[in-house]
């Protein structure tokens, strides 16, 4: 988000989309709604973290003033599987 925040010369990053491979944590979806990020795409579901539809929705709570579009499960089975071969040895 800096970066584009750097290469826009604008922190709203308004007509940007944000892709994934997860779906963002907490904290990712609160800097995502902040920066105006106008669409975010993600793959795989995060059913103990995620921030974006399956744990929490922060992205589309009301309260808030801005809600990004939100795409999910785009490529889910292959975006879920090295994070699944990544964390299996640990």
């Amino acid at each position: 988000l800096r970066r584009a925040a750097a290469a826009l010369g604008e922190w709203r990053l308004t007509g940007c989309t944000l892709v994934v491979t997860l779906e963002p944590c907490t904290m990712c979806a609160g800097a995502l709604v902040q920066s105006r990020v106008e669409r975010v795409v993600y793959g795989a579901r995060d059913d103990k973290a995620g921030a974006a539809g399956s744990l929490w929705d922060v992205v589309r709570d009301r309260r808030l003033n801005h809600r990004p579009e939100v795409v999910e499960g785009v490529l889910a089975e292959e975006c879920a599987r090295p994070l699944t071969e990544f964390f299996r040895g640990r």
